[in-house]
Parts: C-alpha cells; sequence; structure tokens
C-alpha cells in the first residue's frame, strides 16, 4: 500500500492543456475522490496514475517511486473501468484469475487469491458463469474481483457505476465503502456523481477546466464551499446563487439583488463593507429557506413570492420559485401545506447565507479575529 503525490502535474494534447499543475497528496490507505462535470479532467488524472497517459510535465510518485517513466504493469495499481471489460468467453473465475496467470503466478496461490476475492465480494456462486450470464451489477463485482486478487498498492475506479441503475449504484456504493474498510488500501475513485462522491470520499477533490477548484471533507465542500463553481456543483438541489450589491443605509449593511425585490439586511457580516456597491453573489442552501421563521430571531431576510411547482418526495418537498427570472428552490417539511401558483413569505436565514465575489468567483471570508494583545 502507498500514498501518491502530484507535483505540478499537467497533461496538453498540442495546445490545449486539459490538466493544469495539479499539486496534492492522496495519503495512504485514504479513499480519495475526483469529482466534476465531464471534460473537466478527472478521468485524465487517474489515466496518467496508471500509465495509460504519458504526463506532459511534473513529477508523479506512487509511494516513494517516481513513476513518470514506469510503465503501467509495473507500477502495482489495478483500474476497474466503468465498461466492466471482461473477456466474454471466459468464466467469471478465469477472468479474475487471468491477471494473475499471465504474470506466472502458481495455481494454487491463483485459486487462493480468486476464492478469497470471490468470497469478499459474494460471488462464489458466479464463478463458472460467464459474463453474459450475469446482470450489471455482478459483472461489476467480477470486475472489482480482478483487481483485489492483484493484491496492489493503489486501487483506480473510473466510474464503475455509470452503467448501473439508481437502486444498484446505491447498493454497489455501500459494498465499495465495506470493500474499503475490509482491505484499508489507497483509493483513487472518479465520479461525476455527487452522491457517489460525498458518500464515499475520505477528501474530495473538485475540478473544473483542468484545475482542483476546492479539495476537502465532503462535510467541509457542503458547508464552506471556496468557490462559486464548487457552491453551485455540490448539493442537490444545489446552492441557490443571487447576483447583487452590497450596501449601506443609516449604518445598517444589506445585500441588494440586481434589479430584483430581494433586499436582506447583513450587519452580521461586516466583512462585506469593503464591498460596497461591488457586485457579489449571495449564496443559501435550499435548507435555509423556511416558510416561517425557525426561532424568535430577526435575524431573517423575507420574500413574497409565487411558488411555481412543488416536488414532494415523501421525506421532504422542494417548492420552487422566481426571484425575476432566477429559479431558486427551498427544501421544505414534507407536511407544509403549500401548493403551486400559492403567494407566500420565505423566510432566509443571514447566518446561513454565504458571499462571493463575481470577479474572482472566490468566497469572502469573515475577518480573522484580531489576535490577543501580549
Amino acid at each position: 500500500m502507498a500514498g501518491i503525490i502530484f507535483e505540478g502535474v499537467s497533461k496538453s494534447y498540442g495546445k490545449v492543456e486539459v490538466v493544469k499543475g495539479i499539486d496534492f497528496e492522496v495519503k495512504n490507505k485514504e479513499f480519495m475522490v475526483l469529482v466534476g462535470p465531464s471534460g473537466c479532467g478527472k478521468s485524465t488524472l487517474l489515466r496518467m496514475v496508471a500509465g495509460l497517459e504519458e504526463i506532459s510535465s511534473g513529477k508523479l510518485y506512487i509511494g516513494n517511486t517516481l513513476v513518470n517513466d514506469i510503465p503501467p504493469k509495473d507500477r502495482d495499481i489495478a483500474i476497474v473501468f466503468q465498461n466492466y471489460a471482461l473477456y466474454p468467453h471466459m468464466t467469471a473465475y478465469q477472468n479474475l484469475a487471468f491477471g494473475l496467470k499471465i504474470r506466472r503466478f502458481d495455481k494454487k496461490e491463483i485459486q487462493e487469491r480468486v476464492l478469497e476475492a470471490a468470497k469478499i465480494l459474494d460471488i462464489e456462486a458466479l464463478l463458472d458463469r460467464k459474463p453474459k450470464a450475469m446482470s450489471g451489477g455482478q459483472r461489476q463485482r467480477v470486475a472489482i474481483g480482478r483487481a483485489i486478487v492483484r493484491h496492489p498498492k493503489v486501487f483506480l475506479f473510473d466510474e464503475p457505476l455509470s452503467n448501473l441503475d439508481a437502486k444498484l449504484r446505491g447498493q454497489m456504493r455501500i459494498e465499495i465503502a465495506k470493500l474499503h474498510q475490509k482491505l484499508q488500501t489507497t483509493v483513487v475513485y472518479v465520479t461525476h456523481d455527487q452522491v457517489e462522491a460525498m458518500t464515499l470520499g475520505h477528501r474530495i477533490a473538485v475540478m473544473n477546466k483542468g484545475s482542483i477548484q476546492q479539495l476537502d471533507t465532503p462535510d467541509r465542500l457542503y458547508a464552506h464551499p471556496r468557490t462559486l463553481f464548487v457552491a453551485g456543483f455540490i448539493g442537490t438541489p444545489p446552492m441557490n446563487l443571487i447576483a447583487g450589491r452590497a450596501g449601506e443605509e443609516n449604518g445598517s449593511l444589506f445585500f441588494q439583488g440586481d434589479g430584483q425585490t430581494f433586499k436582506a439586511k447583513i450587519n452580521s457580516r461586516p466583512e462585506l463593507r469593503s464591498y460596497l456597491d461591488k457586485e457579489i453573489v449571495l449564496g443559501i442552501r435550499p435548507e435555509a429557506i423556511h416558510l416561517r421563521k425557525q426561532t424568535d430571531k430577526e435575524n431573517y431576510a423575507v420574500l413574497n413570492c409565487k411558488i411555481q411547482f412543488v416536488e414532494r418526495l415523501g421525506h421532504e418537498s422542494f417548492a420552487f420559485f422566481l426571484l425575476q427570472d432566477k429559479q431558486l428552490v427551498a427544501r421544505l417539511k414534507p407536511e407544509e401545506p403549500i401548493r403551486p401558483g400559492e403567494e407566500v413569505d420565505l423566510f432566509f436565514e443571514v447566518d446561513k447565507m454565504h458571499f462571493f465575489d463575481k470577479v474572482t468567483e472566490e468566497v469572502i471570508n469573515p475577518a480573522p479575529p484580531p489576535a490577543p494583545a501580549t
């Protein structure tokens, strides 16, 4: 087992740079997830770890070994692909054993490793079946088993659940998490599905346009996004974003939406005084918008609006409404008596608002507390 270190790793195709100077470390035994939209560079980054793509510049270490010029077969990694990549003419047992056979392992050790992996993945009853006689989930288990028998230093997963239906994806997420707990191996997992990222990753690298926007734990990504992209990408539904400006009236600080009827008193955010009359973006999670005040405190901004439509999911409801031409959403309790077309007052929790610089798209952090006097 080993960690992975990226030092200024870049990848270019001609003049197009698809991965831009990546610097971070995957710790030994860590489950690291790379997440982002299609074309952000996450799969390319994974393929460079596997040795399937050459590194244009920078250094890549697996353990203490610089692997830039080491061929894939000598990197001691195992990769699981989206499309399973099983040999259709071989049984599950033969697929699991194939990689060990070409590395000239003796028959006894091959059998021990295959049976061990089959037991871990609960596919012992499938060993005599060929891929066409298996479901998608069973094929993916065999593909994962083929990686397990290698006993590699690092597991790489490239969107392994994309071809499965929603219910099976949920089941396989649990199986992969349990597998990591059991094997305690370093994992790098690529996905565009933020639910997979948030439920599986010890840490998550959110990528966009070839760069890492934020590398953090799932909780911190959700609660403290550092950029507008992360704020709008992480969360289902995503964070509501409202463009506007900071202003001051009679000594009080306000946020005023651009050309909108929304106005919020934000005296609790004094760091925004340096942004008076500058363009900023307010972000607020759907669960921080309510039909009524949650406490007796006055730290709420009120918006009168018409509900466009309501999604009732049993355990919660989503109420969609317009602010000018911007569609926003509130996450409400399922018992709330709200109907499409109804005019209501919605209460926005000021203390749970995030503010971003519209130009740099970076979060505007509160000023740090003064250092204690010495």
